[in-house]
């Protein structure tokens, strides 16, 4: 049965997520104790209630989806709504009850959520090196749309070490989206953008989310007197040990000083909440983004591929 998680799933489902995904769990350093935390605030009736009511008015958040076998989940996904796409991550099943037809199961079940919530596709990342979960992707209609790759950096003191500041960055303001929306509309493969469009609110905060996760964030921009030219955020969780980057976006104004700047900024914030290391993620198109984290020091930890299908 797929059905959508309760509270009493949690102490499964998170065992079975670092069993499948050891080394990004590794790099996000779980805290068992925070995350069930994070679980309390999802469960609350505030926050059910305001997610109930933005579903309602076709604005939904996400969907936790599980399968469920003699009572316990032995499977799970999690889908999310960015524009004109349904996001499932997450796609995983416990090594005992594979090759039953579950994951399949699960995808149908997105595919129907994100056609409830007028999305036009369905996208997923699967691990470059997961033959196995992309064949079976493909044979369900995903095709290819973009390479990724997980970049780490173990010493975020050193990261932001260096000169204090720069005049041409200053904190990112939210009269700066609309200008960085069509920064990175510019930079985004057409393909990827009719799939993923780039949209102001991809630059904001979300109150909602910061509650349920534990989690701050910071911005900041480039900016010489002629609007942003570059943007980069960043968050931590009182649920993970890692801090999270954004991918640098990166106009063509903005040389490697600048660059780096910018990267010293978010890794001095960084160190102030005592993140033992730093994840960013990073699509292969974005040339200058990889460019200027690898000057900084961090590494390729991993690659996978971001697959979509249509819903229809």
């Amino acid at each position: 049965m797929i059905r959508d998680v309760r509270r009493a799933d949690i102490p499964h489902i998170f065992p079975l997520i670092d069993r499948e995904f050891p080394e990004e769990s590794a790099l996000l350093g779980k805290r068992p104790e925070e995350f069930e935390k994070v679980v309390r605030r999802v469960f609350r009736w505030d926050t059910r209630l305001i997610v109930g009511l933005l579903q309602l008015f076709g604005r939904p958040i996400f969907r936790f989806l599980v399968v469920e076998v003699d009572d316990r989940p032995v499977a799970m996904t999690l889908v999310s709504f960015p524009r004109r796409a349904a996001y499932v991550s997450s796609v995983v099943v416990d090594p005992t009850h594979r090759r039953r037809g579950y994951a399949k199961g699960m995808l149908d079940e997105a595919r129907r959520t994100a056609r409830r919530a007028k999305r036009r596709y369905v996208v997923l990342d699967v691990l470059e090196t997961n033959t196995p979960a992309r064949t079976l992707y493909e044979s369900l209609g995903y095709r290819a749309l973009r390479a990724r790759g997980q970049f780490v950096h173990e010493s975020p003191a050193q990261l932001g070490a260096g000169p204090a500041g720069n005049p041409a960055v200053r904190p990112f303001r939210r009269g700066d989206a609309s200008a960085l929306v069509e920064l990175l509309r510019r930079q985004t493969p057409p393909a990827v953008e009719e799939v993923l469009p780039t949209y102001a609110g991809m630059f904001l905060s979300s109150p909602l989310t910061n509650r349920i996760l534990g989690s701050q964030e910071a911005a900041w921009v480039v900016d010489r007197g002629h609007g942003p030219e570059a943007y980069l955020s960043a968050s931590v969780s009182t649920a993970t040990e890692a801090a999270y980057l954004a991918a640098p976006v990166l106009g063509e104004s903005v040389d490697p000083e600048l660059a780096g700047a910018l990267l010293r900024i978010a890794g001095a914030w960084c160190t102030a909440w005592k993140a033992p290391r730093i994840l960013c993620m990073m699509a292969d198109d974005n040339v200058r983004g990889r460019a200027a984290l690898e000057a900084g020091g961090f590494r390729h930890a991993f690659a996978l591929w971001t697959l979509y299908r249509t819903v229809d």
